[in-house]
């Protein structure tokens, strides 16, 4: 008798919906980005991005949180697919950095140490924002590719645009 293991699918509705109805996070997530681009702004990290760092690390956690329960279901599978277990770590991946930069801001804000290290801070805010957008990424082709059998046309959006 053969038994049929279970493994993460992509539950392409319920993600695609989630990430529609969550305007706050997407508000901070291009706030972060429009920081994130050159010229660094040593005035704007002292004053705003602890707050945006610090709303950013409770919304990621929301988020990620609601797509690991409905938008990534156990179904029928042999094996999960990589790209399916990338994203899943790459969720915990992005927290993880969101929560040690975040604390980061506040232990050296805290230590009047901010003004040094402003550079530093707006490094790693540039490589998060970096991480959040490949995951995106990532999961907007997880959907397409959930989509493909019953819409033929989401197949195109499988291949990156160059």
């Amino acid at each position: 008798m053969t038994s049929i293991g279970y493994a993460r699918v992509v539950n392409n509705a319920f993600l695609n919906e989630l990430k529609e109805c969550n305007s706050a996070l997407w508000d901070d997530v291009n706030l972060l980005g429009s920081y994130a681009q050159e010229p660094f702004c040593s005035d704007w990290i002292e004053q705003n991005s602890g707050s945006v760092l610090r709303r950013l690390r409770v919304e990621l956690s929301g988020q990620f949180r609601l797509e690991e329960t409905y938008g990534y279901v156990a179904g029928p599978s042999p094996i999960q697919d990589r790209n399916v277990s990338k994203a899943l770590d790459q969720h915990l991946n992005i927290v993880l950095q969101c929560v040690a930069l975040s604390e980061q801001f506040d232990d050296l804000e805290y230590c009047g140490k901010l003004s040094c290290e402003t550079l530093e801070i707006w490094k790693q805010m540039k490589c998060l924002f970096e991480c959040i957008m490949e995951h995106e990424a990532l999961e907007r082709r997880l959907i397409a590719a959930a989509w493909a059998p019953i819409l033929p046309e989401a197949s195109c959006a499988l291949e990156p645009t160059q």
